[in-house]
């Protein structure tokens, strides 16, 4: 009887054992699960930058790689458009909760040629579908445009549909220097339209081109201020006596108000003889700016400038000499990176022809790659 005890003890034991030990797999399991699970904000980040890259770049084909199935079946597919492009992006902080992570993103779009640039807001959900990120959705939440109307520029945002005044082809200087040649002699503005703009994110820089025989480049910076006015209370806002008449002084029936008024400084960049302006871009943090400029036989070049106005001597030139190609369709993939296209002359020799493609020039270093 005490063996038959002892037996069934120990089988007791070993099954209580085993229901542990299946116990803590799969609790394990579960926190495997919920690690695999979780969304790393780098990796996550990273993600969506390397999207945006396909969408500077126009590689539309690719995008779809990186959306869900009821992302994919909202998007219907349509011709794209040359104009306005994508010219920048900023990529703001991630709120992560586990499998879904939010992103506030800004883009930047630019219109070649035309006085037109915007700044649009987005949302980006990135989720975890079966252990691969991928793009939930993206919704618009605000926008900021810079257009031309009747030799006038407006500002719009906030998706209002009324735009304020900001700047006329008038209020450019009358004479300024140029940077290619003796800083004493001045020149005459072109006022006959405006080039392209641009602007920062907060739409308080922006960048004027105006465009003739000659181009101008300048830079407005927005300043608004309170100024504080009276206006004249009602009879009905007065006092009035006992005998029904208004009491107090003319000072006692004025009340103070506050108004905002919009102020602008206007700083020179450069001047371009017998050429046209054709694209003005900030980066994303408006630090710097590139500028797109077609020469009277052409070919097209890029000046680059700190937003201070200062020109950056990248030698673009000595690899790319002016009069053998054409650099155009520049973008900003980041702060510190430019990417163009190189288009050689007609009459290009076969080592100039292995240059044709997409560069990308690093600012902080002055070198230049290409995109293969």
């Amino acid at each position: 009887m005490k063996k038959l005890l002892v037996l069934v003890l120990s089988v007791s034991l070993i099954l209580s054992a085993s229901c542990s030990n299946k116990g803590e797999n799969q609790e394990k399991k579960n926190d495997n699960k919920e690690q695999v699970m979780k969304i790393d904000e780098k990796q996550a980040m990273s993600f969506i930058d390397n999207y945006l890259r396909y969408v500077l770049k126009g590689d539309y084909a690719a995008l779809t790689g990186y959306y869900t199935e009821k992302l994919k079946t909202s998007i219907k597919e349509v011709k794209t458009q040359s104009n306005p492009r994508p010219v920048a992006f900023k990529i703001g902080e991630g709120d992560i909760e586990k499998d879904r992570a939010e992103f506030k993103v800004t883009m930047f779009h630019a219109y070649d040629g035309k006085p037109y640039y915007s700044v649009d807001f987005f949302k980006y959900v990135v989720i975890m579908d079966k252990d691969k990120l991928l793009i939930d959705s993206i919704d618009k939440e605000n926008t900021i445009d810079i257009y031309e109307q009747d030799k006038t520029l407006f500002k719009r945002d906030k998706d209002s549909g009324r735009g304020e005044k900001i700047f006329t082809l008038r209020d450019l200087p009358t004479f300024v220097y140029s940077k290619e040649t003796v800083r004493e002699q001045k020149y005459e503005v072109p006022k006959k339209s405006f080039g392209p703009c641009a602007t920062t994110e907060d739409g308080k820089s922006i960048l004027v081109s105006s465009i003739g025989e000659n181009s101008y480049l300048g830079y407005i910076k927005i300043v608004e201020s309170k100024e504080a006015f009276k206006v004249a209370q009602g009879e009905e806002e007065k006092k009035k006596d006992g005998d029904g008449k208004a009491q107090g002084t003319e000072e006692e029936s004025n009340k103070e108000e506050e108004k905002s008024k919009t102020n602008f400084t206007v700083k020179d960049i450069d001047f371009y003889f017998s050429s046209t302006i054709t694209s003005v871009i900030f980066s994303p943090s408006g630090q710097s700016l590139v500028v797109e400029v077609k020469d009277k036989n052409g070919l097209s070049f890029l000046s680059l400038y700190k937003s201070s106005g200062e020109k950056m001597d990248l030698k673009l030139e000595r690899r790319f000499p002016k009069d053998r190609f054409s650099l155009t369709k520049p973008y900003f993939v980041s702060e510190n990176e430019l990417v163009f296209s190189v288009v050689p002359s007609k009459n290009a020799t076969d080592e100039e022809a292995k240059l044709k493609g997409d560069w990308v020039l690093d600012i902080q270093k002055g070198d230049t790659s290409q995109i293969k």
